[in-house]
This record gives C-alpha cells, sequence and structure tokens, in this order.
C-alpha cells in the first residue's frame, strides 16, 4: 500500500480551525446518503473549514491540491480516497485545476444496521477511530482505483434519478466500495480489527439500542448508561470513541433527522414533529435542527414538500 506522507501544519496556517462550521447535508433516516460532486475551476474544493455529524467517503478524480485535517496537511492527487467519521475538521487548498471529486456522506445508522457485533462495527470504526491523516487519506493500486472509480460513477447516477429501489441501490453501491477498500487494505497488511480501533462495543450497542427505543421521551445519562450496562463516565468515554461524537450529539442528530422525516410528510407540522420525536421547547427545536439541516423546520417542509410535488 502507498502511503499518503502527512506534515505537522505550521502554527500560523492552522488559522483555518478558527473558521470551522458545520456542514449541513440534507440527510434523514428516510435518506441517509448523500452524494456531492462536481467540478472546481477556482477557489477551494471546500469554500469554508467545515466539520459535521456524517461520515464522509470521497475520491479525487481529476486536479491536485493540499488537504488540511485538524493539525495535519498532506498532498492529494487523483485517485486518492478520503475518510472521515463525525466532527473531524477539514479543508482544502487547490494547487492544480480544474478539481474533479465526488463525496458520499452517510448517516452511521447506515453500518450500524449491518449489525455492530459483525462487519458494521469494523466498517465504522475505519472512519471513527482517531487515527492520522495519512490513514484517512488512501492511495489505492491502478486495479481497486479504476474499481472503485467506477463504484462512484455508479453511486452518482443513482442519487441523481429517483428509480425504483434507489435508497437499496445507494446503500449496496455504497457498501460494496467500502467492502473492497478494506479487504484490500487487509490484503495489504492494515486489518480492521487492529488494536488502535479495538473497542468495546457491547455497551455502544446497547447505549444505540436504548437511544432509539427512548428517543421521543425525557433521556438522561444515569439510564442511557444503566441500559449499556456500565458507569456513566464509562458509557460517555465508549461512546465517543466508536462514534466520534458524543450520545447527546448523536441523540440530537437521531432526533432531527427523525422529525425531518415526518416533516416531509403531507399533515405534519412543526409542533407535531418536535413532540413527537422528544424535544419540549419548540425554539430549541428550532435552533438544534437549522444547526444541524442549514435551514428552518419549516423552510425544510416547504422544501420538501416542493420537491415531492414535482
Amino acid at each position: 500500500m502507498t502511503l499518503v506522507k502527512s506534515h505537522s501544519t505550521d502554527l500560523p496556517e492552522l488559522s483555518w480551525l478558527s473558521e470551522v462550521t458545520e456542514s449541513r447535508q440534507p440527510l434523514s433516516e428516510l435518506c441517509p446518503i448523500w452524494v456531492r460532486h462536481g467540478s472546481i475551476t477556482s477557489g477551494p474544493p471546500i469554500p469554508h473549514p467545515e466539520r459535521h455529524p456524517y461520515c464522509e467517503f470521497g475520491i479525487q478524480l481529476e486536479g491536485r491540491g493540499i488537504s488540511f485535517v485538524e493539525r495535519e496537511h498532506a498532498e492529494r492527487i487523483p485517485g486518492d480516497l478520503f475518510l472521515a467519521g463525525p466532527g473531524v475538521p477539514h479543508w482544502g487548498r487547490l494547487t492544480q485545476y480544474p478539481f474533479r471529486f465526488t463525496t458520499i456522506y452517510f448517516l452511521p445508522s447506515v453500518l450500524i444496521e449491518l449489525g455492530p457485533e459483525n462487519d458494521g462495527s469494523k466498517i465504522l470504526r475505519r472512519f471513527t477511530a482517531t487515527q492520522s491523516l495519512t490513514d484517512r487519506l488512501v492511495r489505492p493500486h491502478a486495479q481497486l482505483r479504476r474499481k472503485l472509480t467506477q463504484l462512484f460513477e455508479e453511486i452518482v447516477v443513482e442519487f441523481e434519478n429517483h428509480w425504483l429501489g434507489r435508497e437499496i441501490k445507494l446503500r449496496t453501491l455504497l457498501m460494496e466500495q467500502l467492502v473492497e477498500l478494506l479487504r484490500w487494505e487487509e490484503h495489504m497488511g492494515r486489518k480492521a480489527n487492529d488494536e488502535e480501533f479495538a473497542v468495546d462495543w457491547r455497551p455502544v450497542n446497547n447505549t444505540l439500542h436504548y437511544l432509539s427505543e427512548h428517543y421521543t421521551e425525557s433521556v438522561y445519562a444515569r439510564n442511557v448508561a444503566r441500559a449499556a450496562g456500565v458507569s456513566e463516565p464509562r458509557m460517555k468515554a465508549l461512546f465517543y470513541h466508536a462514534l466520534g461524537m458524543s450520545w447527546v450529539k448523536y441523540l440530537q442528530g437521531y432526533r432531527i433527522h427523525r422529525a425531518a422525516a415526518l416533516l416531509g410528510e403531507c399533515g405534519s407540522n412543526v409542533t407535531e414533529s418536535a413532540f413527537g420525536v422528544g424535544f419540549e421547547s419548540i425554539s430549541h427545536f428550532n435552533a438544534i435542527f437549522r444547526s444541524f439541516m442549514g435551514v428552518s423546520p419549516s423552510e425544510y417542509a416547504k422544501q420538501s414538500r416542493k420537491k415531492k410535488s414535482h
């Protein structure tokens, strides 16, 4: 495996970290995968330094640039893959145009649903584990690069069209890509269950199950920890280690994506959606919804229903 060489970023260049904003993609439990693609002829690949509550898997198809992730930076060339979990700040600077890319955003639940004790957890940890930029930037060999490029092209076509079985096909294509990548990495000597990715998943699985069962109610850390079978500090630490975000942040996102699904249905209003997913204050719901989705709940509902009418 050809390793991407990363470098520590000098202090003056770390100013971009102060400008990081929360990126928002219109993901929901009904549409947990979102694809962004295009070609850039000027400016940075990401307009503003960002982080987000999703997993990100992208490929650089054309052009060259410098990727900044946390306190490191590295050169990116065509064919390079980028993997990031929730909450990872990143940005980029282009050195050769045009810059053509495809990026897939997906909710952690897409992998969790595969079975936390099995392959789903191994793949998810590839995104959420604490790791260097050398691990996040992958430079596959020519054969795998061609295969993954084809799969990225297929997922773009599937995403842009609303054919029967679209969501199933998007998941299938994403899973095929990730399995191909991790199998290749294992063949090249990188094991998905290495010590750096080790995590006690059972309490995390219990936490996820409890949150999915009780998200419509008031949820307290002591009850979550009791359901997880560990102490509160242990539950919080394990959850953050496994998913790269706090259990509170995950719960907020889970509730918001559930609310977004409700708002997309005819007859559901903002108040009903907010209370229906466990919020006790409309003002708090509006603020959290906007922080995740980039628009107000009422505006999101209008946009969703407008798309369905076409």
